[in-house]
């Protein structure tokens, strides 16, 4: 901490550790040696602190002695902090964020939640209802949690001052409502003249976060109404007396009970009605609508359903030679006379209502019409990916070793959920983490994959890392589908390029080669870019005392010591003092550049 006697006289001379002795009279943090030297005990709070000392003529006249005073300040650490924003919790659900003091720094390093020297305390101010501020500086959002963006405030105190060196600050965790998703229902055929209703409820394909819904948890609502339809609490649809024959459909919404204003889906409901009186002998052709049919509608089917197969004829199964089948035409499906109907590749997704009537050869008055529903499944798949550079070393420049973290947002895009959703990257030394996942219609997820990437020289000197990841999934009627990573968006296929700037020349020019290997070479950053390179050293006499070519500042470094065409001993360490160096070399297109300053070797 500096000698508190360097100004004090003996006879007009410097009193020195050879005219004198030096004692401390008083005790305390403050401690001072034999030459006058303070030294403040480790870890010491902040304050003020003085210490008494005597110094004492050595040899002939020890009596002779004189008393002083001290006084070292002692300061708080610097504690930064600023709030931030977490990554949004599913309310639904609960879940947990990661640590607030991420970003908190204690005289410039990482900040520790710890109950000792070194450490931070984190401590409360006001949490919102719902959520709970842990030890470890995470929030805890508690299942049942409704949407909003909930500020935290708390402070964050050094251990060592916990009383006197303290921030407070306010983070806030954006809670976001439950995934929820209503998909279109078809409550298939019903006849009124037998008093029928749908047996099938509209919640049996509706999803709340990846699962079938509890009607509990949503409140339902009719959007766009039917006259001739009643969409009851349980979710099944009555039909009307003297509903005539015909398809009809209703639009309806459920919201999450939790958040029933802000966090809702809408879906269509359908349902064919009939009205079949009973058969009297005169009426020999029975025609049944058909249930909906799911196609690939990417590679098409053949012969994917027969429509006279719920069919009669004279109460007998339908024979093809007895009947005439026509259709309403359609662009995409084909009706063959057997019944059989094939659907056409690359048949846009969707539903699909497709009319046909079937009439007695023999009596071609005798005829029945009926529709066929079809839902056309086009599975298809996205993937957005993004870069980050880690500079772990905080230098602000790449260096090899140093990661690259990269991010996926993959999306079904496609009309029908999809399994088996994984992600490749073919970048040598990619390692992509992350299970297999499952999509629902619509469903993104951009938190199951990463993938990290450690630089390396080659990478540098380009000045650049590109590459292009590529997401696979399937269907549940086995169609694998695919797409190559965009940078931007879902519909475009570009890699993802992240300059490097690790190829900026830096000499630093101070080093101490003392044994504790910090600082311990001259360091030239960036050269590792430039191979073909010289490095000349001088000593302030104008003496050569390192020369070497090929400087990577590892093995091929200067730490201190005289080599190359020298009249310096090798064997012997280089005494303190200040250099001269030359730095030659040459960029990709072997353009010479010469680089000179002085040096300073401290030990």
């Amino acid at each position: 901490m500096g000698n508190v006697t360097a100004n004090d006289k003996l006879n007009g001379v410097d009193v020195t550790a050879l005219n004198t002795t030096v004692t401390a009279i008083t005790t305390g943090p403050l401690s001072i040696d034999a030459s006058g030297v303070l030294t403040l005990d480790p870890n010491t709070v902040s304050g003020t602190y003085t210490i008494t000392y005597q110094i004492c003529e050595k040899g002939a006249n020890p009596v002779n002695c004189d008393t002083a005073e001290a006084t070292v300040v002692v300061g708080k650490s610097s504690i930064i902090a600023s709030g931030e924003t977490t990554l949004p919790i599913n309310g639904s659900i609960g879940g947990t964020t990661t640590s607030l003091i991420k970003n908190v720094t204690l005289n410039g390093d990482p900040a520790v939640i710890k109950n000792s020297n070194g450490g931070v305390i984190l401590t409360s101010v006001n949490v919102p209802t719902g959520l709970t501020l842990n030890p470890d500086g995470t929030v805890t959002v508690k299942p049942g949690t409704p949407i909003g963006n909930y500020e935290i405030e708390y402070s964050i105190c050094e251990y060592l001052n916990p009383t006197t060196n303290c921030v407070t600050v306010k983070s806030y965790v954006p809670v976001t409502g439950g995934v929820l998703h209503a998909n279109n229902d078809n409550a298939g055929t019903v006849d009124t003249s037998k008093g029928q209703n749908s047996t099938t409820s509209i919640f049996d394909n509706d999803i709340l976060n990846g699962s079938k819904l509890n009607p509990a948890d949503v409140v339902l609502t009719t959007i766009v109404s039917n006259p001739n339809l009643i969409l009851l609490a349980n979710g099944t649809i009555e039909i009307k007396p003297g509903t005539p024959t015909g398809n009809y459909e209703l639009t309806y919404q459920i919201c999450e009970a939790l958040n029933p204003t802000i966090n809702c889906s809408q879906a269509v409901a359908k349902i064919s009605v009939v009205n079949n009186p009973p058969i009297t002998p005169l009426i020999q052709l029975v025609i049944n609508n058909d249930g909906v049919v799911n196609v690939d509608g990417i590679n098409g089917a053949l012969e994917f359903i027969n429509v006279l197969d719920n069919d009669l004829v004279k109460g007998l199964p339908v024979n093809p030679a007895e009947i005439v089948l026509s259709n309403t035409p359609n662009p995409y499906f084909e009706f063959n006379s057997d019944g059989t109907v094939n659907v056409k590749p690359n048949t846009p997704g969707g539903s699909y209502s497709l009319t046909y009537q079937v009439c007695e050869k023999a009596n071609q008055t005798n005829c029945g019409t009926a529709t066929l529903s079809v839902f056309v499944e086009v599975p298809s798949i996205a993937i957005i990916k993004t870069a980050v550079f880690n500079d772990e070393d905080g230098s602000g420049f790449a260096n090899a070793g140093e990661t690259i973290t990269y991010k996926f947002k993959v999306t079904n895009t496609g009309n029908v959920p999809l399994t088996g959703v994984t992600v490749a990257d073919p970048l040598p030394g990619v390692l992509v983490s992350g299970q297999a996942i499952s999509l629902n219609v619509n469903e993104s997820d951009e938190h199951n994959f990463t993938a990290t990437y450690k630089i390396t020289q080659s990478d540098i000197n380009k000045g650049s890392v590109s590459n292009q990841a590529s997401v696979q999934a399937r269907s549940a009627k086995g169609v694998v589908v695919d797409d190559l990573s965009d940078d931007e968006n879902e519909t475009g296929d570009k890699p993802t390029v992240l300059g490097l700037n690790g190829c900026e020349i830096k000499v630093f020019n101070a080093f101490s080669p003392n044994g504790d290997n910090l600082n311990s070479r001259f360091y030239i950053r960036g050269l590792e870019c430039y191979p073909d390179n010289t490095v000349e050293i001088y000593n302030r006499w104008g003496v050569l005392v390192y020369d070497i070519n090929n400087y990577n500042n590892e093995d091929r470094a200067f730490k201190g010591f005289s080599e190359g065409r020298t009249t310096v001993k090798q064997s012997e360490g280089l005494p303190v003092g200040t250099y001269f160096y030359i730095l030659k070399y040459k960029d990709s297109g072997s353009n010479p550049h010469e680089l000179s300053g002085y040096l300073y070797i401290n030990k």
